[in-house]
């Protein structure tokens, strides 16, 4: 049984920043930098509009909470939504939480618990079988991104499979999963970019990597966050709240930072006031990747 909550909320600046949850400037403020790739940028010329969850556990999110045939015509119209607003072309994905962090540490005192392969292919092959995209969601717990990437190498060798990477839940020694808010360095996404980048190279398709982000102590190092070829790189602004509030986040993390691509999430059960397609275009840039949870 899957027994991690969501801890998202978005706190008011002054509440937010007593509590050392949010800088009180953005942590990375640069130009935004042009994707230029071989290979092709998925992201330069698309918009991806993703379900996320898991099919084990509705409370993780809408995936979980609908039949197969429900999520993959709710995501076509969900995209159908974001091409009608305008901008650019849409693409629909099945995010997936494929390595779950959990409250207790399990057998191997990892505080994760893998999915199964049949499940995560499961779920890969009915996107694409249905024109979607596959995002493969990682959250390490007190393991490595480089030891959670490993049994998933075959997975993401599938032309249409993506990932993402959890930084909440990247936990340091002593620190539990859903207590404290976690932390992934630099170095660790620029591992999982550069085995992105070699598959990419392999299979001549280009790879998305999206990063979850709402506090600043989340990515401590963002500045040194570099690029790799064949790879789109998404910061995704996570958390809910009103649209005040996670606009102000939306500014911060995406906005004011120099990673190619941005995103943001939407909760369908939190967010008090949940965005329009129209209202989330109207953000400053655009969102590249648009996550409902």
């Amino acid at each position: 049984m899957l027994r991690m909550s969501r801890r998202r909320l978005l706190l008011g600046a002054a509440g937010a920043a007593a509590a050392g949850v949010l800088p009180t400037t953005p942590v990375f403020a640069a130009p935004r930098a042009k994707a230029q790739d071989a290979l092709g940028s998925i992201l330069a010329g698309n918009r991806l509009v993703t379900y996320y969850g898991n099919p084990l556990s509705g409370a993780m999110g809408i995936l979980g909470q609908l039949s197969k045939s429900a999520l993959v015509s709710g995501i076509d119209s969900r995209a159908a939504q974001y091409r009608d607003a305008g901008g650019k072309p849409t693409l629909g994905a099945i995010h997936m939480v494929v390595t779950v962090a959990q409250g207790s540490p399990g057998d191997d005192g990892m505080w994760r618990a893998r999915m199964p392969a049949s499940l995560i292919g499961e779920y890969a092959n009915l996107a694409a079988a249905n024109g979607l995209l596959f995002i493969a969601d990682v959250q390490v717990g007190q393991s490595t991104v480089q030891d959670e990437l490993a049994p998933l190498m075959q997975i993401l060798n599938q032309p249409n499979v993506h990932l993402a990477l959890d930084p909440e839940f990247d936990m340091w020694t002593g620190q539990q999963p859903g207590v404290e808010i976690g932390h992934m360095t630099a170095s660790e996404i620029n591992y999982a970019q550069n085995l992105l980048s070699n598959i990419a190279s392999n299979t001549g398709q280009q790879k998305i990597l999206m990063i979850h982000q709402f506090a600043g102590l989340m990515l401590p190092d963002k500045g040194n966050i570099g690029s790799a070829p064949g790879v789109d790189l998404a910061i995704v602004m996570d958390g809910w709240g009103g649209q005040s509030i996670k606009i102000q986040h939306y500014d911060m993390f995406v906005r004011d930072s120099s990673i190619p691509f941005g995103g943001i999430k939407l909760f369908f059960d939190q967010d008090p006031n949940l965005m329009t397609a129209a209202e989330a275009l109207s953000l400053t840039p655009k969102p590249d990747v648009i996550i409902y949870q």
